[in-house]
């Protein structure tokens, strides 16, 4: 058996006993009631009345809304139905969208992987000398260029107010002395 089983209600005694009890039931029957409309999308409409005479009321969509419907049965809830069919195309056309986009990359990327599998890692210890001097020279001119696309970036994004990667405290290694700066750990100058 599912749920809290209780044994027989009974009014309860003294008008202060009954206004205690329904200020505690109350929020507890408006949850179940929106749950229940969330789960099954049901249109419901809950009016109650406080022992003390204060009314008070749940509806989805709204409690004028499902007495519409419920004075008129044969119609639909014309407002409701169409904001949610178009709520809901809307999503599935962003859903599809992101969709086609992560398939597109995906494509790329095995496409890219693929081209990939050709290439043989480097193995620097069957290099001669010459060879090394040649690879170290090429290097050096990769992290020039590396550097210099580095303070192109860094000039462009003092000059933009958008945030970039350094705005989330990135890695920056410093162009001067090659020591490694992470603010995100703390570790100035250590490698």
């Amino acid at each position: 058996m599912k749920g809290k089983t209780t044994g027989a209600k009974t009014m309860t005694d003294g008008a202060n006993a009954r206004r205690v009890a329904f200020s505690k039931w109350r929020p507890g029957l408006f949850k179940k009631a929106s749950e229940l409309c969330t789960l099954c999308a049901a249109e419901m409409a809950i009016i109650l009345f406080s022992p003390s005479g204060k009314p008070f009321s749940f509806g989805h969509p709204s409690v004028g809304a499902v007495l519409d419907r419920f004075e008129h049965p044969q119609t639909d809830c014309p407002t409701v139905t169409r904001q949610a069919q178009t709520n809901g195309d809307q999503t599935l056309v962003e859903l599809n969208r992101q969709y086609t986009d992560v398939l597109e990359r995906l494509k790329a990327e095995k496409k890219r992987a693929k081209e990939l599998q050709h290439v043989k890692p480097l193995e620097i210890e069957n290099l001669s000398f010459d060879q090394l001097m040649v690879l170290k020279k090429a290097l050096a001119d990769l992290k020039e260029m590396v550097d210099k696309r580095r303070m192109e970036l860094l000039a462009l994004e003092a000059s933009t107010p958008t945030p970039c990667a350094r705005a989330f405290g990135a890695a920056v290694v410093s162009q001067t002395d090659d020591k490694h700066c992470d603010p995100r750990e703390g570790n100035v100058g250590e490698e």
